[in-house]
Order: structure tokens, then C-alpha cells, then sequence
């Protein structure tokens, strides 16, 4: 388990990794149609499937997708996910080794998704989840192989996070504060990168420092255990998490602490 009596702090470096995931979008998908290509020109019975590279471009995709959350989730413009997947869809279609490409895409729209992102941080005290999403439907078509692709696929990016906790009262009358929060990238446990804590009182939101005799304990399971001290003359503590996973998506969650 590793200990920080620190709060964590926030990178907002989200429209530098839509640059990068551009960058290494193009380079894994070319470098795994150079291996193709190269291995077919020569023959080789060990020749990688096409599959491998309709693999790389949905992960590719989904590394565009990441850090057009990112910035949308820092506070870019929805549309920033259309016009990212638009670029990289272009720059698919201008690979030619395996024939004539392209990459449709469709972010969803409904009553959730805006643009395909979903932000999800209700400012009530007792809504103990955040979530930020990002959902696309992809197809793309490849003509003039040996067989042709014509692929239908959805990826999901999202980061979840969870909030709960309650206090006690010590005899210097200060309340103990004692929280789980809970971090998953698709429905899986994930690290957080940054998380910063706040507690409200008398309307007014205030960061939990080493002041408050903050304590955050990594699980290394995407479960973190925090305990701070506060003092405050109300029956309940509202408390705030705000935080980043490991692929800088940001996300916030509240939830109301009541004494045991």
C-alpha cells in the first residue's frame, strides 16, 4: 500500500495528448500495415493476420477517444471528439498500402451522450458517483485485398468514480472524516493519478490540506481510503472528491458524511 499525506494535483494536459494520440495512432497503424505488407512481398507463412490490423486501428481509435475526453472532460468543447475523429479518420483514409480505407464514425446522441461525451457531475450533495464518457460507432471498409473489410464497432471510454463515508466526533469536538472512493476505467478498478478533497461549510467549498491532517491510503486496487479533520458546527459534512485517472480524464463526485 503506498501512504500520501498530500493531496494529489491536477494535470491539465489534455489537448497535448490528443496531439500525441494522433501521432501514435497513424505510427501503430502504419508500422502494422509496413509489417503486412512486408511480410506478404516476401511470402512468409508467418505472415501476421489482417485482423492484427483492423486490432491496431480500434486501438488506435480508442486512444483518440481517451484524450478527446481528456479535454472535454477539462472543460474543452464536446465537439472536440467529432473534430479529432474526424482528423485521425482522414488520416486513415490517406493510407493506401492496403487498398482504398476509410473510417466512418457516429458519436452518439441521445438522452445521455451530447456529441458522444457524457459528463455526469451532479453539484447534490448525496450523488456519491461522477462519471465522464465518451461512446462512438465506427465502421470501416477496406477494398482492393485479397479479401475485403467491411467491420462494424463500437468503442466506450469511461471513467468512473465513487464517493462514500461518514464521521466521528473526537473529544476536541473536531469530526473525523472517514471516506472510500473508488476509481474504474470501463467498470474496472483503475489508479487515479490526482485526486483533491473539499468540504463545504456554511456554503462555501474548502480543500483539505495537511492542515486538516489529511491521510490517503492507496489499496493499489483503484480503492483509496482518506481520513481528514474538520471543524464545523453542522450535524453533516458534505465532502467533494475531485480527480484524474492515469489517462488524465478528470471526474467529480459529492457525497453528505453523517456521524456514527
Amino acid at each position: 500500500m503506498k501512504r500520501q499525506v498530500e493531496e494529489f494535483r491536477a494535470n491539465r494536459s489534455g489537448q497535448l495528448l490528443i496531439v500525441a494520440a494522433l501521432a501514435i495512432a497513424v505510427l501503430v497503424s502504419s508500422t502494422t500495415i509496413y509489417v503486412y505488407e512486408l511480410s506478404r512481398d516476401t511470402n512468409s507463412s508467418d505472415r501476421p493476420p489482417l485482423n492484427d490490423f483492423v486490432l491496431s486501428l480500434k486501438q488506435s481509435a480508442r486512444n483518440v477517444m481517451i484524450s478527446s475526453l481528456a479535454n472535454v472532460s477539462n472543460g474543452g468543447s464536446s465537439s472536440v471528439l467529432a473534430t479529432n475523429l474526424n482528423t485521425f479518420s482522414q488520416l486513415v483514409a490517406s493510407l493506401h498500402h492496403l487498398g482504398t480505407m476509410s473510417l466512418d464514425f457516429t458519436p452518439l446522441n441521445d438522452s445521455t451522450y451530447d456529441s458522444g461525451t457524457y459528463l455526469s457531475w451532479n453539484t447534490s450533495d448525496t450523488s456519491d458517483t461522477g462519471v465522464s464518457s465518451a461512446y462512438v460507432n465506427f465502421t470501416l471498409r477496406v477494398y482492393g485485398l485479397e479479401e475485403d473489410i467491411d467491420a462494424a464497432f463500437a468503442v466506450n471510454v469511461t471513467t468512473t468514480i465513487t464517493i462514500s463515508g461518514s464521521y466521528a466526533t473526537l473529544l476536541s469536538g473536531d469530526k473525523q472524516v472517514s471516506l472510500t472512493c473508488r476509481v474504474y476505467n470501463e467498470d474496472e478498478p483503475a489508479l487515479a493519478k490526482n485526486m483533491t478533497f473539499f468540504y463545504e461549510n456554511s456554503g462555501n467549498w474548502i480543500q483539505v490540506d495537511a492542515s486538516n491532517d489529511l491521510v490517503i491510503i492507496d489499496q493499489g486496487n483503484g480503492t483509496y481510503l482518506v481520513s481528514f479533520t474538520v471543524n464545523i458546527p453542522s450535524d453533516t459534512v458534505p465532502v467533494s472528491v475531485r480527480g484524474y485517472d492515469s489517462r488524465n480524464v478528470f471526474v467529480l463526485a459529492n457525497t453528505t458524511c453523517s456521524g456514527t
